[in-house]
């Protein structure tokens, strides 16, 4: 099954190119962990005031929500920068043969801003189509159930038939919505299959993570944390496979 076969072939991207994975993940990891941590910390926030009640409380009132909210807003954008930041250099890597120099993958803004452009464009999409396709949904009646899956699983084709233009972003070849549309035509059975054996393989690594944290929980740790990023590679991978076969007529291998 070709949605099988994406899957292990983006997998083998990984493995195959565990060195330069490192290379492209680590350092962006390790300071968006830093940033994170220093935004927390200039905050007041720990992990024994976010667990007590009282005194999440009592910060609010002295320094009201705002002072919170403003610390979680910029530690939610160093996220997502840094994983822009991985996304693009991989996709570049992948497609382009760009091989990371050092451990300090190219910042490309243009190219990063580019991808967040596209990325929040299908977002919109998404949600403009989202709305009137629940408010049908839920008119059914009785029906809803299957009106909700149905919806659920026309959202999934639709996104993956447009994240094509995710990698064309980070490479610089841009693709229209139109174009990735047109390229992707015929890949919705395949697109189902590889959400299913992508959602068999987060349940696996689930249990295997549960395991080692019972057996010795700083193994646990580390293995999630290496799992986490792992499993980031393997999914930028699939777009960069889904746009390499569909797009540039790739043989999967």
């Amino acid at each position: 099954m070709k949605g099988w076969s994406i899957f292990s072939h983006s997998v083998g991207m990984v493995t195959r190119n565990l060195s330069e994975a490192m290379r492209v993940a680590l350092v962006p990891v390790l300071i968006g962990f830093v940033l994170i941590a220093a935004l927390v910390m200039t905050s007041g926030l720990s992990m024994d005031t976010m667990t007590d009640e009282a005194a999440m409380e009592q910060m609010f009132q002295e320094d009201g929500v705002g002072a919170f909210f403003l610390t979680f807003s910029l530690s939610i954008l160093v996220f997502f920068i840094m994983e822009l930041w991985i996304f693009v250099s991989w996709h570049r890597f992948i497609l382009l043969e760009e091989y990371p120099n050092g451990w300090v993958p190219e910042f490309r803004f243009d190219r990063i801003l580019a991808y967040a452009g596209r990325g929040i464009m299908i977002g919109i999409i998404v949600m403009l189509l989202w709305i009137p396709a629940m408010i049908l949904t839920f008119l059914l009646g009785p029906l809803a159930i299957i009106g909700v899956l149905g919806t659920v699983l026309f959202m999934v084709v639709l996104i993956y038939r447009l994240v094509a233009i995710l990698p064309a972003a980070a490479i610089g070849r841009p693709l229209t919505i139109g174009q990735a549309w047109e390229a992707t035509r015929g890949s919705s059975g395949t697109i189902l299959v590889l959400m299913v054996v992508i959602f068999l393989a987060q349940i696996l690594l689930q249990v295997v993570s549960g395991l080692s944290m019972m057996v010795f929980p700083p193994l646990g740790i580390a293995f999630q944390l290496f799992a986490a990023l792992v499993m980031s590679l393997v999914n930028v991978s699939i777009l960069t496979t889904f746009y390499g076969h569909y797009v540039e007529g790739r043989e999967i291998g």
